[in-house]
């Protein structure tokens, strides 16, 4: 539940329990990868923002499954990123798409991402440049 006061998800499943549409997903992922930056910045582990199961979304809106297999991808890179064990949670099958999924959806672009997208993505049929991980 909201509070009216401004803080950003510390964890994946924060990610999850504050998005109720695609849009608020957007923000708080990104909100997330700052406080992850923060994190190894100041040398705190990012186990603890990785391991817990993130609830299912995909029932809240139409882009939830998406979303679902999003923050398992997410889980994987960054846990491959940190030479760490990825949660059990992000490699279950039901958090992996049926149907590929490209960000952005433009058909030129398909080849690049097909070709760029990190394989902890690209497992969960999750289609997305490696920069759109990244915070200023």
């Amino acid at each position: 539940m909201k509070t009216g006061k401004l803080t950003r998800p510390k964890s994946l499943a924060e990610i999850a329990a504050e998005s109720f549409t695609y849009e608020e997903f957007g923000y708080n992922t990104k909100d997330f990868l700052h406080e992850y930056a923060s994190a190894l910045k100041h040398g705190r582990s990012i186990e603890p923002m990785l391991k817990e199961e993130p609830a299912k979304i995909s029932s809240r809106f139409k882009e939830g499954n998406i979303c679902d297999a999003f923050l398992a991808g997410l889980a994987d890179y960054l846990s491959r990123e940190n030479h760490i064990v990825t949660p059990e949670w992000a490699q279950s099958p039901d958090r992996v798409l049926e149907k590929p999924w490209f960000s952005p959806e433009i058909i030129e672009v398909r080849a690049m991402l097909l070709r760029d997208t990190p394989s902890a993505f690209k497992e969960k049929n999750i289609f997305i440049f490696e920069n759109a991980l990244n915070v200023a």
